[in-house]
């Protein structure tokens, strides 16, 4: 029985394929004239498309060139006009002499020379009647009145300046489409036309020129549907109207090009054409071709097709017959083999590591493996051949190797099996053992299942995910950028949480990518590049800071190193990549840098960086070339600063650093010294007129107004300026010279310019000598105080004394005050000095009368000290002198800057007793407000009021208003400089309290002063 079943089987493989092949080869060769007809067919339409996408290009390319041309003679037109004047023709008689002149005719032979597809342009009258054209004379005798366009333009005047119309020429006696132009005056006066001609020679020989070949042709028709032109050229077509055309009906109608198969009304064949409207003028362009021509090819392609299938269906006949000759034979062979390869599959399936089990479709144990026997303890008198799957289940559950839902399981894997799914499942047992199953589903129906007992392997991997987990947290939160990749494939195998931040991608849309998936080309390239470098060398590459632009962050600064792990056999595997983003330290480095040599208000270069500039230029100074130094001080700054805020003064000078930075040319450098100082290197200077050119520009420019948060200001500058070399090849005495000439403007008088001088080096060196000198002589005691009287005008006695500043030089002898108190202001010794003389003052006052006072200056920059009311209480309490009996005298200086500390400080000092008056006033601004704003005791009204007070001419009126101002705010006045009887007696007539001057007398030492009290009045008789 089981032999019959084998032979039986056998026949019938015989039988089945030879009856497939058979079947297969007769349903082939049918299939493959199906095909050649179906290509035949398609090949047919896609010839069709092809020569109906070659007549759509050939239209636009018509179109595209006629548009061309044209908008040429638009351009051409337009000029003509232009030349014309119309504007300046008054009537259409005049229109008429001018145009019709042998100076037009050459204007209009000039124009129509340049572009020769243009016919003729022709120049016609407000009758109509030719007057000028673009040819030799004589002129023909032509009236266009009775054109549509003429009398459009005579009728009409809101009509279109230009109108194109298809007419037969009376010049040629062709069809031609005429572009006319309206003529008109400037108050609108209908003066003629001008018409230009264009040729339909021109086009046919365009056209013949892209002809497409046999049945082609090609034609040029108006918006009404009249035929201008046509290639090949039929002279009775020309002029006909074919407006009802499908295709000239169809563009018209929705005026865009347009492309169909239709029966041609010219000649009654079929064709395929394309037409397109020119896009700035009324016409329409139309290539056909016919449908015979277009498909000569396409015949010539079926023939061969045909042949072609013809063949291969005998080829496969042939090929079958063969084959199933063969496949008979190798049956034969293969009932043989069977045998023996049963057996050995058998032996195979027993010595298998995994076990195995076939089921067939509806669900039978087909056979098994030992393997699987034994895994699950399974009895072999229960699973065999035959038995259900549900049962082999059953069997396992009861022997402990299964703890599920039977039904469900089964269920489940039947369902995927029915839908072809391989389905995988992991089983595991308390005990520890662990399983892969896999149920394949098979072809022919049925399914094989294999077991494998992955125990082992199980625990390998979860050791090695621990690990790779553990490994991947170290990588993830190193700061640098890291990655791996094929040394083969380039391909990124690993990158941590800085690779991706910095590439702007999940690792998942970059493991597996190249740098060519990732990056743009050339970034991919040198990245390609770097790895080629790295896998060549034995160490590796390494590349110090330079720039990369990266997906996400833009550009960065970094340090890169590649390094190749290489396998057994020494060919590279992995390369790891390194990269440390050193872009905040690049920042970082740079920013200390340019705050090291740049200035934080104007950013401009500091006085570090400028002085390396300086030093370049000097360089270059030694080959002959020379260079200007400007020192520049902002005047009055300190004002603005000390009155407005140091917010208003930031503003003004980042205000005039603009302006002068605006002043510079090529080459020329700019610094902010400090304060209100700048410094700018002119270079290439020929001359000192270049330098003086130069400074007038920058006064020029720092002298307009500012706008300075809310607030107009103005102001100046003092310039000082050096010449390099000539004067000084050395750094320091170049920068040096230049600030000793802008101390010089300064002391011009400010808001001017001076060039360095020898004798400029001198003074300076003088004023440092008294500074010394003046440093010793308060080492040494070297000053005296003399004190000069004041005098009662209405009791002639002395009412007090003003202490002096003396110093007697050892050299020099006597130093006047007006030399060095400015050196000790600039130099800050004044406060020193001052708390000297008010110290020995009033230490000297105290031994004076009571009814004598003491009178003390007091410096601007005493005044800014807060201290200085505390010294003056001090010098009092130590002296004993009453504070009623002291007096300080202060400038309009310190108004002037309303220096809220100093005003401060004088209330303190008028709280407690001591007087205050204002010294030389009037020789200032004088303002009423400094009255308003300190009540003061005393105004001393300066000598160059009191000089000539008695003389005719004099200035008693600003004497008597400065007395009666200081009467109504109930202070006393003090008349400096009085040295004669009648400025005495004019002085007591105008109401002054008291004088002072050498009338009275000189200032004089503390000892001689004290032998004038009490003896006033004899002395001033004595005098008089």
């Amino acid at each position: 029985m089981a032999r019959a079943a084998t032979g039986g089987w056998g026949a019938g493989a015989r039988r089945g394929p030879v009856a497939w092949l058979t079947l297969s080869g007769a349903l082939l060769v049918a299939g493959i004239f199906v095909v050649t007809a179906f290509a035949v067919g398609e090949f047919r339409e896609r010839t069709l498309t092809n020569r109906e996408r070659e007549l759509e290009n050939t239209v636009l390319l018509l179109a595209r060139h006629f548009d061309q041309q044209f908008e040429d003679s638009d351009t051409i037109a337009a000029d003509l006009i232009s030349q014309m004047n119309l504007s300046q023709i008054a009537s259409p008689e005049m229109f008429r002499a001018r145009m019709s002149g042998p100076e037009a005719n050459r204007m209009l032979i000039g124009r129509i020379s340049a572009v020769s597809y243009l016919g003729d342009i022709a120049i016609y009258d407000a009758n109509g009647d030719l007057i000028n054209w673009s040819r030799a004379q004589p002129l023909p005798k032509i009236n266009v009145s009775g054109r549509a366009y003429f009398q459009t333009f005579k009728s009409n005047p809101s009509a279109g300046p230009m109108l194109l119309e298809s007419v037969r020429s009376y010049i040629i006696g062709k069809w031609t489409t005429v572009v006319a132009h309206r003529l008109t005056g400037a108050n609108g006066e209908f003066f003629g036309a001008m018409v230009r001609r264009i040729d339909p020679d021109s086009y046919q020989h365009y056209f013949a020129s892209v002809a497409l070949g046999e049945g082609a042709a090609i034609s040029l028709f108006d918006r009404e549907g009249t035929m201008l032109a046509r290639y090949p050229n039929v002279e009775e077509l020309v002029g006909k109207n074919f407006k009802d055309a499908p295709l000239l009906h169809r563009v018209l109608t929705q005026d865009d090009r347009r492309t169909m198969r239709m029966k041609s009304p010219v000649d009654g064949e079929e064709r395929i054409g394309s037409a397109s409207p020119l896009k700035h003028f009324p016409l329409v362009i139309i290539a056909t071709n016919t449908t015979a021509a277009a498909l000569a090819d396409w015949r010539q392609q079926t023939g061969f097709l045909i042949a072609a299938a013809t063949l291969s269906a005998l080829v496969i006949a042939l090929m079958l017959y063969l084959i199933i000759r063969q496949i008979n034979r190798q049956n034969r062979e293969a009932q043989q083999r069977i045998e023996s390869e049963r057996l050995r599959l058998d032996t195979a399936l027993n010595n298998m590591s995994q076990g195995l089990v076939f089921y067939d479709a509806s669900g039978q144990l087909v056979t098994c493996n030992r393997r699987y026997v034994d895994m699950f303890g399974l009895s072999a008198d229960i699973v065999k051949s035959g038995c259900h799957f549900y049962d082999v289940m059953q069997h396992r559950k009861d022997r402990g190797s299964f703890d599920g839902d039977i039904a469900e399981f089964c269920a489940t894997v039947m369902k995927g099996v029915a839908e072809g799914r391989t389905t995988r499942k992991v089983m595991e047992f308390a005990d520890g053992p662990a399983y892969q199953i896999v149920n394949t589903p098979l072809a022919q129906g049925g399914w094989i299942a294999t077991i494998e007992d992955i125990t082992e392997r199980r625990t390998i991997e979860q050791e090695r995910d621990r690990n790779h987990t553990f490994l991947r947290e170290i990588i993830d939160h190193i700061p640098s950028q890291i990655t791996v990749k094929d040394a083969r494939t380039r391909q990124y195998l690993l990158i941590n949480g800085v690779a991706e931040e910095q590439f702007g991608l999940s690792r998942d849309m970059v493991v597996g990518k190249t740098a060519f998936d990732i990056f743009p080309k050339e970034s991919a390239e040198i990245v390609t590049d770097d790895d080629d470098k790295a896998l060549q060398s034995d160490d590796g590459l390494f590349k110090e800071e330079h720039a990369w632009e990266t997906p996400a962050q833009g550009l960065r600064y970094v340090t890169s190193q590649r390094i190749g792990l290489r396998d057994q056999a020494g060919e590279p595997r992995y390369l790891i990549h390194v990269v440390d983003d050193v872009t905040e330290r690049r920042r970082a480095n740079e920013k200390i840098a340019h705050m090291a040599h740049y200035d934080a208000l104007t950013d401009l270069p500091n006085r570090t960086l400028f002085r390396e500039q300086i030093q370049r230029e000097l360089a270059k100074a030694t080959r002959g070339e020379q260079f200007a130094l400007l020192y520049i001080d902002v005047d009055e700054f300190k004002g603005i600063n000390d009155s407005l805020g140091h917010h208003v003064g930031d503003e003004l000078l980042k205000a005039v650093a603009r302006r002068i930075r605006g002043c510079l040319r090529q080459g020329d450098l700019i610094a902010r010294l400090g304060g209100d100082e700048f410094a700018v290197i002119q270079t290439q200077v020929m001359n000192a007129n270049d330098v003086t050119a130069f400074v007038t520009r920058i006064h020029d420019a720092i002298r307009q107004p500012y706008h300075c948060l809310g607030h107009q200001l103005s102001t100046d500058a003092s310039i000082g300026i050096a010449l390099a070399p000539q004067d000084g090849t050395d750094l320091d005495q170049l920068i040096k010279n230049a600030d000793l000439a802008m101390y010089g403007a300064k002391a011009e008088g400010r808001r001017t310019y001076r060039f360095f001088e020898p004798a400029m080096d001198a003074s300076a060196k003088a004023r440092l000598a008294m500074e010394q000198d003046l440093r010793q002589a308060m080492a040494d005691g070297g000053f005296e105080i003399h004190y000069q009287p004041l005098v009662n005008l209405r009791t002639n006695e002395v009412s007090g004394c003003e202490a002096l500043l003396r110093w007697r030089h050892p050299e020099r002898g006597m130093v006047s005050p007006a030399e060095f108190i400015p050196v000790a202001e600039d130099t800050g010794l004044i406060t020193e000095l001052g708390d000297w003389v008010l110290r020995t003052a009033c230490a000297e006052a105290a031994t004076w009368p009571d009814h004598v006072r003491l009178a003390v200056n007091v410096s601007p920059v005493q005044l800014k000290c807060e201290t200085l009311a505390l010294k003056i209480a001090g010098a009092l309490a130590a002296s004993g002198l009453d504070p009623r009996r002291l007096e300080l005298e202060i400038t309009e200086a310190v108004l002037i800057r309303d220096d809220e500390t100093a005003l401060s400080i004088l209330y303190q000092l008028r709280s407690i007793g001591v007087r205050i008056a204002l010294d030389d006033f009037g020789t200032g601004y004088s303002s009423l407000s400094y009255l308003k704003r300190f009540p003061f005791d005393k105004i001393k009204i300066d000598r160059c009021f009191v000089a000539d007070i008695a003389e005719l001419g004099g200035a008693p009126v600003i004497v008597q208003a400065v007395v009666n101002i200081a009467a109504a705010s109930n202070m006393t006045t003090v008349a400096e400089g009085v040295e004669t009887e009648a400025q005495r007696e004019m002085l007591r007539m105008l109401g002054c309290t008291e004088m002072q001057g050498y009338l009275f007398s000189a200032p004089k030492p503390a000892r001689e002063v004290m032998k004038l009290f009490g003896t006033a009045s004899a002395h001033v008789a004595a005098v008089a």
